[in-house]
């Protein structure tokens, strides 16, 4: 199941499509996941925890809120398998919660960003998987120097 985006990155900053209008970013709920509890042994993951998440994505829908998981990198991601290991545990986490209307997008952790965006950046890595099953999110950033489709937090 592929949700059509409801929202769009331009310039840094987050639009609803519908109509092109502004969307203020303090409206937007925000989910810590923490990479140790998402992943408990490699490639191993917490379903309870995602099911949880997942209910209360849906409950959102309802009231018409949205929101944005922060991945917290609570392990160490330095080497290229730690990286692998990183993506492929938030990109199943999205596999789960795939059908929430509610997630705008994800906040790119500062440890993804660090060597910059270019082609064969982790960055590059991470959206690049994320992005093949889940075209419409959004990606967030707290850092002021990414690329325009990038939104600034």
């Amino acid at each position: 199941m592929k949700l059509e985006p409801l929202f769009i990155a331009k310039e840094n900053k987050l639009y609803k499509i519908e109509d092109d209008s502004l969307f203020d970013l303090t409206n937007l709920k925000t989910y810590e996941l923490k990479w140790s509890e998402l992943e408990l042994e490699e490639e191993s993951y917490n379903e309870e925890l995602l099911a949880n998440l997942r209910e209360q994505l849906k409950n959102l829908e309802i009231s018409n809120t949205f929101a944005i998981l922060i991945p917290v990198v609570d392990k160490p991601l330095q080497t290229p398998e730690q990286f692998e290991l990183f993506a492929n545990a938030y990109n199943h986490a999205a596999r789960r919660i795939k059908d929430c209307i509610s997630l705008v997008g994800i906040e790119l952790p500062k440890e993804l960003t660090a060597q910059g965006f270019g082609e064969d950046s982790e960055y590059q890595n991470f959206v690049g998987l994320l992005t093949k099953k889940h075209s419409h999110y959004v990606y967030f950033s707290k850092q002021k120097d990414v690329p325009s489709q990038v939104v600034i937090l």
